[in-house]
């Protein structure tokens, strides 16, 4: 209370300075900080816009205003920072300033013009410009081989840039080709040996023979002071992968114990609490009648699989998109970033307006076109659109959505046992994993209740053990023929841009069925 009071004593203050001389930047940036600690949003807001306005030639206030507003959860605001000041100023950073917010907003094309239009005005260190405009063409645009030619551009600028040579060597993963993944992480380890990240991504990429070099290195590298908690993290799964490779499952998951504590660290708790509501909120919220009253009258049938990470999704489209019909589309971030700002968790009781639903279902049109220009079904496999079921069908009423599901140990074993970011902070714990799956589970069947017709489920052990007549089902859901060529998905030479980059690439195997019994001791709290 003594300190609020202190605050707002400050504010006064500052007034009094701001009423005799408005143009006070100092009094301003003091304003910005009071308004920071004081956690006044309003106050934080206009000091800062009062300091663009003051100093528009100082970038920082405009970069502090536009992260102030990305913080917030307005992207959309985050950019339009800059705008005004185009006008005034042709200064390569404004430019890359700008480009980076936009891409932030999801304007990605936007993003690269001005990107480019900052390395036309000679930005200094143009390198981190070309490297994420190559950013942007892997991870947004599918186009591998923009990206790829940037990080050439960037590597030609400086041979050393450490960066674009870790983003070569995921660009060359993603695509399958493993020896020059390998290469690139091996020219950042001989330029910094304690690149904790590129040793992992190494040993990732690495698939049999003799591993115990990388298991030193890495042992090596873990207990590194120079290392950093981010990349020892990487380091900790990996050693665990090399472990279970060479069957020593005791170290692996030990290994994969402490990546997975010193991570939480890092993601935060998962508060099952929060997720059960979450979930007995969208049952509530997305009910038959509610559905029937408010369906929109789109006809278009967009295909989503979707379901518990690590439990067959990637396999599976790969065999699809191995289908001369198919294109595959990958983990697309539409749905779930719309749900988030659109709150789509709580639907409004009288139904979503319709020109919001039909702006979504344009949007997410012109996202899927600029994927396949070709008349090809064209599949989002989101894995936590499992969550979003409603708001999809809300928008495409005749979406036809597949949900792949696994044996619960095994996928228990394989989140645990690979890395995932804040948004996932439930893989860190295996009964949190365990809760997680189970409270899924109850949405996913309360999804199926409401759209039967139009929810296929896969199991992945079937996948494996019968692929012919898993995948002849799955196709007749989706209105196609048989075709032989879903059985040679290992060699699509597509892009892939999930923890199962390296299994995909291999000929049907079962060895990951069943894997849990290498870890049933580990295990014996999700076996009881």
């Amino acid at each position: 209370m003594a300190q609020q009071q202190n605050f707002t004593d400050a504010l006064l203050l500052i007034e009094q300075v701001l009423t005799a001389d408005s143009g006070n930047e100092a009094a301003q940036a003091l304003k910005v900080k009071i308004g920071l600690h004081s956690k006044n949003s309003e106050v934080t807001e206009s000091a800062l816009k009062s300091l663009v306005g003051i100093a528009p030639e100082n970038l920082q206030h405009s970069i502090r205003l536009a992260q102030f507003y990305l913080d917030s959860g307005e992207t959309s605001r985050a950019p339009e920072v800059f705008k005004p000041l185009l006008s005034q100023f042709q200064h390569p950073d404004l430019y890359f300033n700008y480009a980076w917010f936009l891409n932030r907003a999801a304007e990605h094309r936007q993003a690269l013009i001005n990107y480019q239009k900052s390395i036309d005005l000679g930005l200094q260190g143009s390198e981190e410009a070309h490297l994420n405009i190559a950013n942007i063409y892997s991870s947004w645009l599918f186009s591998p081989d923009e990206a790829k030619k940037h990080l050439v551009m960037a590597l030609k600028i400086n041979p050393s840039y450490v960066d674009a040579l870790y983003n070569l060597g995921n660009l060359e993963e993603d695509s399958g080709n493993r020896e020059s993944a390998k290469m690139q992480f091996g020219k950042i380890r001989h330029l910094n040996p304690y690149h904790g990240k590129a040793s992992a991504r190494l040993a990732l990429a690495t698939s049999g023979g003799d591993v115990s070099n990388l298991i030193s290195e890495l042992a090596m590298l873990i207990r590194h002071p120079s290392v950093v908690k981010d990349a020892r993290v990487d380091c900790l799964y990996a050693l665990g992968k090399l472990y279970d490779q060479q069957q020593s499952y005791g170290a692996a998951f030990s290994s994969w114990q402490e990546a997975n504590k010193i991570n939480q660290e890092l993601v935060g708790k998962f508060d099952r609490r929060i997720f059960s509501d979450r979930v007995d909120s969208l049952i509530r919220a997305y009910s038959s009648s509610w559905l029937k009253k408010y369906e929109h009258k789109n006809k278009a049938e967009p295909v989503f699989i979707a379901g518990m990470f690590r439990s067959g999704s990637t396999l599976l489209e790969q065999m699809l998109a191995s289908h001369p019909q198919v294109t595959a589309g990958g983990e697309l971030d539409f749905f779930p970033r719309t749900a988030k700002r659109i709150d789509a968790d709580n639907p409004p009781e009288s139904g979503y307006p319709e020109h919001l639903i039909e702006s979504i279902a344009e949007d997410y049109t012109r996202k899927l076109s600029g994927i396949s220009s070709s008349d090809t079904l064209i599949t989002d496999k989101r894995p936590d659109n499992a969550l979003h079921i409603g708001l999809i069908k809300s928008v495409f009423p005749k979406a036809r959505v597949i949900v792949t599901r696994r044996q619960l140990m095994d996928n228990c074993l394989s989140i645990y046992s690979h890395r995932f970011g804040r948004d996932m902070n439930y893989a860190c714990d295996l009964e949190d994993i365990n809760f997680y799956a189970s409270e899924l589970n109850r949405l996913t069947e309360h999804w199926i209740s409401l759209f039967s017709s139009t929810i296929h489920i896969v199991d992945y052990d079937d996948l494996v053990k019968n692929p012919k007549q898993v995948l002849t089902e799955v196709l007749l859901f989706l209105g196609l023929n048989w075709d032989t060529s879903c059985l040679e998905f290992h060699s699509l030479r597509n892009v892939v841009s999930t923890a199962s980059v390296w299994q995909v690439r291999q000929p049907l195997h079962r060895n990951s069925s069943g894997r849990w019994r290498n870890y049933r001791s580990q295990l014996v709290t999700l076996n009881s």
